[in-house]
């Protein structure tokens, strides 16, 4: 069974803090998320994603069987960072080692049409590498990003 990325979903706000409720998915996140995380935060969350400007925000929910299994986005830097962008995710750790983290990036790439000299995204070193199923990000070109799109 594979993972599909799709639009977020007000409906999804439950099983978006049913995620985020774990601390070892919230310790390998960005500070300032709440713990616990409640469904009012999952739908304050979702209606920002919903809400944000579509050339600079990219947000999905990774599903399986249309049921949240994490999240995954691309945003934009700004100013000086304008042609760059970071590429996120999370998983909910009882996802975890599955591959569902990587058919995400691959389906966000390929969406987003995320050009690389390989044809995929390189993976982090060994040093680097958080748990299975954490928050990494990448940079990739916005101006290669911006002419692909085109």
């Amino acid at each position: 069974m594979d993972c599909m990325i799709r639009k977020w979903r007000i409906s999804d706000r439950e099983r978006l803090a049913e995620m985020l409720n774990n601390p070892k998915v919230l310790d390998n996140l960005r500070d300032g998320l709440p713990y616990p995380y409640t469904p009012a935060d999952g739908e304050e969350y979702i209606r920002s994603m919903l809400a944000a400007d579509e050339t600079k925000t990219f947000a999905f929910a990774i599903t399986v069987d249309d049921a949240v299994i994490g999240s995954i986005g691309v945003f934009r830097g700004e100013n000086i960072h304008s042609r760059t962008a970071e590429l996120g995710y999370y998983i909910g750790e009882p996802y975890w080692g599955k591959g569902y983290a990587a058919s995400a990036v691959k389906q966000v790439s390929m969406c987003l049409r995320i050009p690389t000299s390989s044809g995929s995204l390189p993976s982090p070193s060994p040093i680097m590498r958080p748990p299975a199923g954490c928050w990494r990000r990448r940079a990739f070109s916005w101006r290669a990003f911006c002419a692909a799109m085109r």
